[in-house]
């Protein structure tokens, strides 16, 4: 039976240019993909389920639900956000390993 992959939360700002986002997170995920590991990124689903602007407050709780199944998490970019802060002090609790990345793949 095959070991489970490590999964890597994928943590990058989402609100300021959800489309650009978007596209700069799914990038990032194939790498981590191909690098052999589970990206975990709820950039790409949750928008589709959850409304940015009135249901904020439920997708952060969603997503730090996410963070929760995680063996690792991946700091993205070169800006932390409110949100991304609430995501890594999640994972500093949880005492999960934070990468963060200077490059984005775009």
């Amino acid at each position: 039976e095959q070991a489970r992959r490590r999964r890597v939360y994928v943590c990058h700002p989402f609100a300021n240019d959800p489309a650009g986002n978007i596209e700069r997170v799914r990038l990032i995920s194939r790498q981590i993909l191909d690098d052999g590991l589970m990206p975990v990124a709820p950039h790409l689903y949750l928008p589709q389920l959850v409304d940015e602007d009135s249901e904020r407050e439920q997708a952060l709780r969603l997503c730090l639900d996410l963070l929760a199944t995680c063996d690792e998490v991946r700091v993205h970019g070169d800006r932390v956000t409110e949100g991304m802060e609430r995501e890594l002090r999640e994972a500093k609790r949880l005492g999960l390993r934070v990468h963060f990345v200077r490059e984005v793949l775009a």
